[in-house]
């Protein structure tokens, strides 16, 4: 039994040593436009790999730059920031939509292989708050395989195959305006909402979201123009209002 099992432990360490680590965080942030309807939403990836892992994430991200350069692809292009030292691969993508990009499916093409989900936002105005909902349908999927990857079907290389799966961690962020009332996910950082996606399920996840957001830009606008209307009624009133004679100090006494 322990024989069996110290060649499986051996194969782990082995695929994390070779493979290398793999981090992806996607984050999707809904900003309204200030006083005005409607909002947009500022996608971002951010890619932290090393080793073997790293390479081909490196390379599909390559490829798919040289893609979209060499076509005319419609939408927002992603922004890519490379802060990559040696080996560790440290890589961000973002960009900014509207509401109606946003809820487009995003080409894997044109992220590297990687599935950011499908997007579905509820938005309601209510005039001095706004309500978001908003619904997130994800595959977690691995990134291009590296060359050398064990594809056999005996124990060992199931094994291995998963320890490289071990060393892939997929974190989903949204960010929701105002005061969260209803969510599916767990509370993070910087106010914003985390789901730890799971790669080896193989499943999609549904992320599900709401909140109320107080539009207090609008509101200060509606103080500001109340407060200049009353204003200018009272200075036009007091304009209106007639003013009494006064009375004569010296008076010319009357001749006899």
């Amino acid at each position: 039994m322990y024989r069996r099992l110290l060649p499986l432990a051996a194969a782990g360490l082995l695929a994390t040593a070779c493979f290398g680590k793999f981090a992806l965080g996607v984050t999707q942030t809904i900003e309204p436009t200030p006083i005005l309807p409607g909002a947009n939403v500022r996608q971002e990836l951010n890619i932290e790999a090393d080793g073997l892992l790293g390479t081909a994430v490196k390379q599909a991200l390559t490829d798919a730059a040289t893609k979209s350069q060499a076509q005319t692809q419609s939408g927002t292009q992603w922004q890519i920031r490379d802060n990559s030292e040696g080996a560790a691969v440290h890589l961000r993508m973002f960009r900014t939509v509207n509401l109606t990009e946003a809820q487009s499916a995003v080409a894997q093409s044109s992220t590297g292989g990687f599935d950011v989900g499908t997007m579905n936002i509820h938005a309601d105005d209510w005039g001095l708050a706004r309500h978001y909902t908003v619904r997130i349908v994800v595959t977690p999927s691995a990134p291009s395989t590296p060359a050398g990857t064990p594809t056999g079907t005996d124990a060992t290389s199931q094994q291995l195959a998963k320890a490289i799966l071990a060393g892939i961690t997929y974190d989903y962020y949204v960010g929701l305006p105002g005061i969260v009332t209803a969510s599916n996910g767990v509370p993070g950082d910087q106010s914003r909402l985390v789901w730890h996606l799971d790669l080896t399920s193989g499943s999609e996840r549904v992320l599900t979201a709401e909140s109320i957001y107080p539009d207090v830009p609008r509101l200060v606008v509606l103080l500001i123009a109340f407060v200049l209307i009353v204003g200018a009624v009272l200075i036009r009133s007091r304009g209106r209002r007639p003013v009494a004679a006064e009375p004569p100090i010296f008076t010319t006494p009357s001749q006899p």
